[in-house]
């Protein structure tokens, strides 16, 4: 009865991929994700970590201790 929940796990170049629908070839998030097979919202923060990566503004874990 108590069962752990099995979270999907996603490799980074399907992530890269998913993103680049987006950035590169002008998909609209919503679009992309229903294409892809994924909930918007896990492809937004997919986006908002790469654009955040881009521009330098991700802190390290040291950082963030």
């Amino acid at each position: 009865m108590n069962q752990k929940r099995q979270y999907k796990t996603y490799t980074k170049a399907f992530k890269e991929e998913a993103v680049a629908l987006v950035i590169d070839q002008g998909y609209t998030v919503p679009d992309a994700a229903e294409s892809l097979g994924i909930r918007a919202n896990l492809l937004y923060g997919w986006k908002q970590q790469f654009e955040e990566k881009q521009t330098g503004n991700i802190l390290s874990g040291d950082e963030r201790s």
